[in-house]
């Protein structure tokens, strides 16, 4: 039975997704199409460290890279922290794919992968993002501190990762800045356009 066919009985998609799955995984392709929250462990994470530790006794240069294909409207900063945190220290170099929208926290994630690759009609959005604070004011402020420190660190990380400068970061630091595949390859935030920079085969 092919594809169109299950999809017209309702019977064994969910088999078929899950050997589509398989697939990718054997050939070291994650596909996160979801919001970010503590599920990034398990469905990035794990597998990077799980094929690092498969490398360990290989040259870089030898090891298969990781792909993520991310499309992803954000979610949590915390856990994107720590996602940026396994990619840029992952040995295997991972090599992220930029699908539809890459927004907020996974902005960041794309950020960290060692090469980054986008469709010609990807977007991107970077931003402050957002916060509610409500408790007692002293431990309000410790919390707004935190976040002033916090906001720094993801200054300094975006600087260093892209071509934007201080004084751009500044001025469009409280916006809500998005971005297509051409301005964000100017700023740095992509590196190759597929159909322009590479073709399909470069991202399989």
């Amino acid at each position: 039975m092919d594809l169109l066919e299950l999809v017209s009985s309702g019977s064994g998609l969910d088999e078929f997704y899950s050997e589509q799955k398989k697939e990718y995984l054997n050939n070291r392709i994650l596909v996160f199409n979801q919001d970010v929250d503590d599920n990034m462990i398990e469905d990035v994470v794990l597998y990077i460290l799980k094929w690092n530790m498969e490398d360990k006794d290989l040259p870089i240069e030898k090891r298969k890279p990781i792909r993520l294909y991310i499309s992803s409207t954000g979610g949590d900063s915390f856990t994107a922290q720590n996602v940026v945190d396994v990619i840029m220290n992952s040995k295997t170099p991972v090599i992220g794919v930029g699908f539809s929208l890459v927004a907020s926290a996974a902005y960041h994630v794309f950020l960290a992968c060692y090469e980054r690759i986008s469709w010609a009609n990807s977007s991107f959005l970077q931003h402050d993002g957002t916060i509610t604070i409500s408790n007692s004011s002293k431990k309000a402020a410790d919390t707004f501190r935190f976040m002033e420190n916090l906001e720094a660190h993801n200054k300094e990380f975006i600087l260093s990762r892209t071509k934007i400068t201080e004084e751009f970061y500044d001025r469009i630091f409280e916006s809500e800045y998005w971005m297509l595949a051409d301005e964000a390859k100017e700023l740095g935030v992509v590196h190759k356009i597929i159909g322009q920079d590479c073709d399909i085969d470069y991202i399989l």
